[in-house]
């Protein structure tokens, strides 16, 4: 039974990671679903099916009660959900704690979540454009669950093809987006996955891939090169980036994601398929792209990724909220086998502008996803 009267009851699901929505009549979390759905799936809740407990249960109102708000006089403190170099992408907030449960406001768009990890529910109050503050905290939810269950998340886009994945690694700026892109635009991939991939260790020591939902974020020097990019994301005509920025992790635009769908072809959601190569590109000026092979070194193959391997629990930001503990020592172990299996496969050093072609796109990489 519903703790909210009417409520559609639904249950998310990535993995083994699922999350219990009740929606109030009136309360609107389609454009959250819609973006989420590339990679997560939305159900109705089946208790018979699901006997397990759920990681949390999401209970999104239609309008405030005293569940969103802490007892008057409680004293706030001003944190960010997120912080970014783009002002679309961060989320200031305020984050009270009284009588055992975590209350965050944040400040855009009035969105509140209150957390009591005791009865294992968050109280959601979306405010007026606040869609993404609820992936946002979606998003945080299952990829700490996913690491604490031993999963590794590679900063990385992922390209599918023919049932495996291509991933590109490397900081930012980079050329990950560039060269996700050419192989989806060139070789028939489809993208899986824009900047995190997720890696599970199977049973038999194999490591498969997933992808994972992110609001499109691209560099002009990547925009520019695709029919129609620059009017999906809003860029006049005759804009000049600054000077160094073309090639730059530095003025970035948010690209609109139902639209950059429409252009660029994605791999089926729940797609979880073995890695076949992994691109390292450092994509800068340059008269032409060279794709070289990295000399077999399993142990500096593995430090890389190593360096590329992220958390939802790091950095200044990570504990906006503290509905979950930190459990990623007990999986040390794993992670590092799944960078070790990594360093086996098949990997490439890209530099150059990042124009791919049939001369200088290895019928070895080309073909990898087919053989």
């Amino acid at each position: 039974m519903s703790a909210i009267a009417g409520a559609e009851v639904r249950s998310l699901t990535f993995d083994h990671t699922r999350l219990d929505l009740e929606t109030a009549p009136g309360a609107d979390i389609g454009e959250a679903l819609d973006f989420l759905g590339t990679h997560l799936a939305a159900a109705p809740h089946d208790a018979a099916a699901r006997p397990a407990e759920a990681l949390a249960t999401l209970r999104i109102a239609a309008a405030a009660s005293d569940r969103h708000v802490p007892p008057s006089g409680t004293p706030w403190e001003d944190i960010y959900v997120r912080k970014s170099a783009s002002d679309f992408f961060t989320i200031p907030a305020r984050r009270a704690q009284a009588l055992g449960r975590e209350y965050l406001e944040c400040t855009k768009t009035g969105t509140r979540f209150a957390f009591d990890r005791a009865a294992r529910t968050i109280d959601v109050l979306i405010g007026p454009g606040g869609a993404m503050d609820l992936v946002e905290l979606i998003r945080d939810l299952v990829l700490k669950d996913q690491e604490n269950a031993g999963a590794a998340v590679l900063h990385a886009t992922a390209a599918y093809r023919d049932g495996s994945a291509v991933l590109i690694t490397g900081a930012k700026g980079a050329g990950k987006s560039t060269i996700l892109l050419e192989l989806v635009e060139k070789f028939g991939y489809q993208i899986m996955s824009g900047d995190k991939t997720v890696l599970h260790e199977q049973a038999d020591g194999s490591v498969l891939a997933s992808g994972w939902p992110d609001y499109p974020h691209l560099g002009y020097g990547t925009i520019a090169k695709y029919a129609g990019l620059k009017e999906i994301a809003g860029i006049a005509d005759g804009y000049e980036p600054a000077p160094g920025h073309a090639f730059s992790p530095v003025g970035k635009f948010a690209v609109d994601p139902v639209r950059f769908r429409e252009r660029f072809p994605s791999a089926p959601r729940g797609t979880r398929v073995p890695v076949s190569a992994i691109i390292h590109p450092a994509i800068g000026p340059g008269d032409r792209t060279v794709l070289e092979p990295c000399p077999p070194a399993p142990d500096a193959l593995a430090a890389s990724l190593d360096a590329n391997v992220e958390s939802a629990f790091d950095g200044a930001n990570a504990g906006w909220h503290h509905y979950l503990t930190d459990g990623r020592a007990a999986q040390a172990d794993r992670r590092s086998r799944i960078t070790a299996a990594l360093a086996t496969v098949p990997a490439w050093l890209l530099t150059g502008p990042g124009d791919l072609a049939d001369d200088n796109f290895p019928l070895s990489v080309a073909e990898a996803t087919v053989a």
